[in-house]
């Protein structure tokens, strides 16, 4: 990954720490229902931007771009053709997107199984690209908090200046 690539990732989750303390200092932090959520989408999050950066230090940008978690590995070539070597996911990201896997089956997300479900999908489709991001986020806080009506500049990236 390039440095800048690492560089732009480790403050997003330097901030996303920092939200975290911010939520806890509020006084959020004693609510379950909101704290499991709040964390479901920064986990969320964090997977779906690590798996946009493939491990050849670029980053992907369109719609079945190389190096999606969820892409199939190309079957092996014989010897005779000489290809360039498939991009293909970081470590970061496959073990980002196994934590979020492993969620499905955590007891604290019980409640948020088909959210997590839906996170999983969308962080390993081949279809999602860097460009998405506002899009992922929308759907995730539209399936964690459909009824919270402040999140609506969230969910709906209409309303996002670009």
């Amino acid at each position: 990954m390039c440095n800048l690539c690492s560089t732009a990732f480790h403050c997003l989750l330097l901030n996303i720490v920092m939200t975290c303390n911010f939520v806890y200092r509020v006084g959020l932090h004693g609510c379950l229902y909101v704290r499991c959520r709040f964390r479901l989408i920064a986990k969320s999050l964090a997977a779906f931007l690590s798996a946009q950066m493939p491990s050849d230090a670029s980053l992907r940008l369109s719609a079945d771009a190389a190096g999606a978690i969820g892409s199939k590995s190309p079957a092996v070539s014989s010897p005779q053709q000489s290809s360039p070597p498939a991009c293909s996911p970081s470590q970061q990201a496959r073990q980002t997107y196994s934590h979020l896997e492993s969620l499905r089956t955590n007891k604290q997300y019980a409640a948020l199984r088909d959210a997590v479900c839906m996170a999983v999908e969308l962080v390993a489709s081949p279809q999602m690209s860097l460009r998405d991001a506002n899009i992922f986020l929308s759907q995730l806080v539209s399936a964690i908090f459909p009824d919270v009506y402040y999140l609506e500049i969230v969910r709906r990236p209409s309303l996002w200046r670009t």
